[in-house]
Formats: structure tokens, C-alpha cells, sequence
């Protein structure tokens, strides 16, 4: 068994007052403070929600400034003062507040609770006013999943209430002012030079003899050199398809399946078919036939497609798509021109996409096969394509 060790020097001692007592700890340099609490102290009041600061269900008390826990480096709060929920025992205004959450049912789950209360004491210790729209303000760096900030305002604004009502002024101030804790630091990514992304026309769908015709034109950032010896190798083109996979094949026959989800419907088609390339012309065509496992479908079809130069660019090519197949069972019901038309391409976009990454050097991302939301998204997005080009 291969056991990690790590090296005592990469640790480092760090003292901080915690909840009122004098703590030290021996961590590596890249600790959290939220690991210190929870796994080091056992302070799990501290919740851990997103780790990236976006959902405050780690917000503690740091020199009396809500933090953070999960983003703040605990080699950064050397010498500080910190409070958990825990350490609020005895504190009236925590204890107004837990009161006011349970009068008003903003307890809810519980899972943000700790975070909110951390930042709710801040509030009703710091504002002078029961703002309802300064409250929603300052809470918005505390997610609650479920949605019942209602109960939470509330609360806050009924302990400010009382908290004036006992002639208790406001802080209008953290109370301690103390440097910022570092932590990650913020940066913009820098997406100049990426490349545009390849264009999919919107080509044409029609239906002859009962077999459904769609033809595209694809605009991809590569040679056609490149584009063709990408499009020649079958196993490369099955790997860029979602929901398809290759079982077997060899010079010019292949076995395989392809998955496809409609809402409840789902099929996984499995079939043969046939293949061939023209490295003359740059032209290759594809067909097969396959039925998913329940029977309750079938389709076959015929690709074609041809690997031409972009006019004016050597590093640009485009590709025309022919494709007619027919569909029939269950999943024969979305064989209509709107669906179809979408389907088609959401489908090009995906294979589109996984391609300029392979030619680009990369790889092919995750395949979440083909679903039913992604092509009423294709449909939709078409539509409002469609209308803005008229309008």
C-alpha cells in the first residue's frame, strides 16, 4: 500500500482565538480556516456548501467581519479572533435571532443557517434601520436552497426592531477594523485569443418519398487537409458524435449503437451499416440501419459529406452534410421538419465542436449523449434565430 507522507516542514503553527479560546494548529500552508474549525476543532456549525464562496453556508466571524471560511487561507488569520455559531452561546442578540427564526419559519432546512445567522448578527448589531431592501442587499452573499429568504428578512428586521427598541445603538461599523484576510484572488480570463467557434448554416429539411432529407454546410477553422484525414478515420468521427460508440469495424463495414433520450422515451439503437472515403474527391458516405433493444424502433439512413477549401482562407474548410433517413415505431412521432431541423442541428453543433477541439489539439468533452432538453433548446434557439434573420 502506498502511503503519503507529509514532510514536517511543509507544515506550519498557526495561533488564533477561537470562540474565546487560545488555539494552535500545525496544518500545511494551503488549510483552510474551515478545515481548521471542522476537522481540526470539531466546530461543524461551520458548513461547507459550495467551496467557492458563492453560497456563505462557511461564514464565520473573523475579527468581526463575516468571512468566508472555505476561501480564507488560515495561515492568513494568524492572531486572529474567531466566531462560530458555536461560540455565540449566551450572546443575546444570537439569541433573539434564533428565536425570531423559529417565530418565523426561517429555519426551513437548517443547512445555511449557520452561515445566515453569522451574517444576520452582523446586520442587526451594524444597521440602525429595518431596511427591508438593505437587508436583501447584505444577505445576498448567503444563498438559502430553499428559497425562503421571506422568514430570514423578517427575522433580521424584528431584532433590529428590538434590538432599538432596548436603546441599543448601532455600530453602523464592523466592529473591529482589521487588514483583509488573503485569499484566492480574483482574475478575468483571458479569452482574446480564442479562436471563433464553427458555423452550422441552417441548410434545408425536406421529405421525399417518405424518407426525411436535411443538408447543412459546415465552416470549421482548419485546413481541409486536416479536416478530411480527421473526417477518413471512422473511429475519430464515431468519438466526436454524442451518444455513439463503435463496437467493430474494418475497412468498409462497421457494427455499433448510438443512445437517444426523448423525456421518457428512450432508445438505444444498435446496427451496421457500411462506409466509404474518396480521397480524390474528398467525398465519404456512410449508411446504416439499426432497431433499439425494446423493438419499438427502427431507423436507417444515409450520410454523405464533402470536405471542400474555404474561399480565400487556407486554414478554413467547409463541409457539405447530406443526410436522409426514415424512422419508424415509436420515436417515429418526432419525426416532423421542426424537430428534425433542431435535432439536426444540435446534433452537427456537438459533433462540430468535439472536432475543432480534436483538430485543435485537444479532446472530445464528455458525452451527455442526446436528450430531449438539449434539442427543444436546438428548436427554440432556431426559431429565434429565425425570426430575428426576418426581422
Amino acid at each position: 500500500m502506498k502511503v503519503i507522507v507529509t514532510p514536517a516542514a511543509a507544515n506550519q503553527s498557526i495561533s488564533l482565538t477561537i470562540n474565546d479560546r487560545p488555539e494552535t494548529v500545525t496544518v500545511p500552508p494551503r488549510t483552510t480556516l474551515a478545515e481548521i474549525l471542522r476537522d481540526h476543532l470539531d466546530l461543524t456549525a461551520t458548513h461547507l456548501g459550495c467551496e467557492q464562496g458563492v453560497c456563505g453556508a462557511c461564514t464565520v466571524m473573523v475579527d468581526g467581519r463575516p468571512t468566508r471560511a472555505c476561501l480564507t487561507f488560515a495561515a492568513s488569520c494568524e492572531g486572529a479572533t474567531v466566531e462560530t455559531l458555536e461560540g455565540f452561546k449566551d450572546d443575546d442578540l444570537m439569541d433573539r435571532l434564533k428565536a425570531a427564526f423559529h417565530r418565523n419559519h426561517a429555519l426551513q432546512c437548517g443547512f445555511c443557517t449557520p452561515g445566515v445567522l453569522a451574517t444576520a448578527r452582523d446586520l442587526v448589531e451594524r444597521l440602525d434601520t429595518a431596511d427591508e431592501v438593505r437587508i436583501r442587499n447584505e444577505l445576498s452573499g448567503n444563498l438559502c436552497r430553499c428559497t425562503g429568504y421571506v422568514g430570514i428578512v423578517e427575522s433580521i428586521a424584528q431584532v433590529i426592531d428590538e434590538r432599538r427598541g432596548l436603546g441599543l445603538p448601532s455600530t453602523g461599523a464592523p466592529r473591529v477594523a482589521r487588514e483583509a484576510t488573503t485569499g484566492f484572488a480574483p482574475f478575468d480570463a483571458d479569452i482574446a485569443e480564442r479562436p471563433p467557434a464553427p458555423a452550422v448554416s441552417s441548410g434545408t429539411m425536406t421529405v421525399e418519398d417518405g424518407w426525411s432529407v436535411v443538408k447543412r454546410e459546415v465552416a470549421l477553422n482548419h485546413s481541409a487537409d486536416a479536416v478530411w484525414a480527421h473526417f477518413s478515420d471512422l473511429d475519430a468521427v464515431a468519438e466526436c458524435l454524442p451518444g455513439a460508440k463503435l463496437t467493430d469495424h474494418d475497412a468498409s463495414t462497421f457494427t455499433g449503437h448510438i443512445g437517444v433520450a426523448f423525456g421518457p422515451i428512450t432508445a438505444k439503437f444498435e446496427g451496421e451499416g457500411t462506409y466509404r472515403t474518396d480521397d480524390s474527391s474528398r467525398v465519404g458516405t456512410v449508411a446504416g440501419r439499426g432497431k433499439d433493444r425494446g423493438g419499438q424502433s427502427a431507423v436507417e439512413g444515409e450520410l454523405s459529406y464533402t470536405v471542400r477549401l474555404a474561399q480565400g482562407d487556407p486554414d478554413a474548410s467547409l463541409v457539405d452534410v447530406g443526410f436522409r433517413f426514415r424512422i419508424q415505431g415509436m420515436l417515429g412521432q418526432f419525426n416532423r421538419p421542426e424537430l428534425v431541423n433542431g435535432f439536426v442541428d444540435y446534433i452537427l453543433a456537438e459533433f462540430v465542436a468535439n472536432c475543432d477541439a480534436v483538430l485543435s489539439g485537444g479532446e472530445v468533452r464528455e458525452s451527455k449523449g442526446i436528450s430531449a432538453f438539449a434539442m427543444i433548446r436546438a428548436v427554440i434557439g432556431g426559431k429565434l434565430r429565425a425570426l430575428f434573420r426576418r426581422t
